[in-house]
């Protein structure tokens, strides 16, 4: 049940929390199957920004064996371990790329926990928020990707969901994403959130939120959200939907 810190900062976006129905699936994977199945659609497309080690693949394949997963990581360490389990597989595409705005050199910060690497460099005190150690090793380059010049550059027509865990990068991507979504390619999106600054200049969930919302998306519903021992709300994943997805289910139901 979320705290009241949670139901205040929503009361103030104008919503209201309350229980959820027991009619829908409280798995997020399960709930974008079911969102998907209500537009018809059994062979998604999906973008998996942020591979890391396949966790996220191994959800999406579970639920959508025929699916066609582009999963994007510029990290060697990860890139190998994607090609060690899904490297045979044609339906995964292993794609050795970051995802920003633009096409282009980055540098990749590469931290203690791997999982925590970014594009953006850890702000000071963060690690009272970042998991285990947050301490940056290394930085190297890499290279980036835009999802708007992917999608060109590989003819792909549609991306049923694009899945976002790039701590921090998130706003970047979707920058990068504009005519896709403005063209309303893009029926979900799934996507790591954060509430207190973990990394320079990167976005809250009201900054992502904000900028959804100019092309018509709106929140469904928020998951595995996590405190820090001070009682700080510091992160979640956030389910957002077009404007298609909710005229056509959600509110039709």
């Amino acid at each position: 049940m979320l705290n009241s810190f949670v139901k205040s900062m929503f009361r103030f976006m104008g919503l209201e929390v309350r229980r959820r129905p027991s009619s829908f699936p409280f798995n997020p994977f399960d709930a974008q199957k079911k969102l998907l199945e209500g537009l018809g659609i059994s062979r998604p497309v999906i973008f998996d920004v942020g591979g890391h080690r396949g966790e996220t693949i191994k959800q999406y394949r579970a639920r959508f064996p025929n699916a066609l997963v582009y999963s994007f990581e510029p990290s060697p360490d990860s890139l190998a371990a994607l090609n060690r389990d899904f490297g045979d597989n044609p339906e995964i595409r292993i794609i050795p790329l970051a995802v920003a705005d633009q096409t282009g050199p980055r540098i990749l910060y590469v931290n203690e926990v791997d999982a925590t690497n970014s594009l953006l460099p850890a702000v000071e005190g963060s690690r009272r928020y970042l998991p285990g150690k947050g301490d940056t090793k290394a930085s190297i380059q890499i290279h980036a990707t835009s999802v708007d010049e992917f999608m060109d550059g590989h003819r792909v027509e549609a991306v049923h969901i694009l899945k976002m865990d790039i701590q921090g990068g998130e706003l970047l991507a979707l920058k990068g994403a504009e005519r896709t979504l403005r063209e309303s390619h893009v029926p979900l999106i799934y996507t790591e959130i954060m509430f207190v600054p973990h990394y320079e200049n990167q976005p809250l969930l009201n900054d992502i939120w904000d900028f959804l919302a100019g092309y018509g998306y709106s929140v469904f519903d928020v998951y595995y959200l996590h405190w820090a021992s001070n009682g700080q709300l510091k992160f979640g994943n956030a389910l957002f939907v077009s404007a298609e997805v909710r005229m056509r289910i959600i509110d039709a139901s």
